[in-house]
């Protein structure tokens, strides 16, 4: 297809000389031609090159639609999520050895936004939010889920952080604690964050 067009360049310019009444000579035609050769080498050189392999990485990450909360599946089986190349952690603020898992989720603003799996051993895991520039470098991260042994006022048990996140990405996160001989949980907290115009997570007050 190129070399068509390169012809048919040649044949219009040289039918134009003619057209005209001029008499060129050979090394008038080379000119041209060299001329037509310069311009397809720069037209090749502008095209685009590779696509980055960090932006390709994150591209084909599969997408995740919010709204969203917490369900025990989910935080068990992370589906939808990709385990995050080892050489791609240091973009999440993370060592080379911790095992992550990521799913994108729709943009928010100018932000790209990551939901990200911390495999902390083979059945716990730890769930961040993550705002991310144009270039998939890390703005802010959220702990939006976590379930951990705790001592609370000398009382040991279990603490688990569930979240609610709008389609808006306002954040609600709840902790519950249940002591080790208690037969309930008991709510602890309950926090709401924003996403900031800088792309970071701001805790404001919820309405009731």
């Amino acid at each position: 297809m190129k070399k068509i067009t390169y012809i048919v360049a040649v044949l219009a310019v040289m039918l134009l000389m003619f057209s005209c009444g001029n008499r060129k000579s050979a090394a008038d035609y080379e000119g041209m031609l060299d001329s037509i050769r310069k311009a397809e080498v720069e037209k090749e050189l502008l095209k685009p090159t590779a696509s980055d392999p960090v932006v390709a990485f994150f591209d084909s990450l599969s997408i995740k639609s919010v709204p969203m909360k917490y369900s025990p599946e989910f935080v068990e089986y992370l589906p939808q999520m990709m385990k995050v190349p080892s050489v791609y952690n240091t973009r999440f603020d993370y060592e080379s050895n911790v095992e992550l898992y990521a799913v994108r989720l729709p943009s928010y603003q100018n932000y790209h936004m990551i939901l990200l799996g911390e495999k902390l051993d083979s059945t716990n895991v730890s769930l961040y939010l993550c705002t991310m520039n144009q270039e998939y470098v890390l703005v802010d991260r959220l702990c939006v889920y976590e379930q951990k042994i705790e001592d609370r006022n000398g009382k040991l048990g279990l603490m688990r952080q569930e979240y609610y996140i709008t389609s808006k990405y306002e954040v609600t996160l709840v902790s519950y604690f249940r002591g080790e001989d208690d037969e309930t949980e008991s709510e602890l907290t309950a926090c709401r964050y924003v996403i900031n115009k800088e792309g970071n997570f701001e805790e404001v007050i919820i309405e009731l």
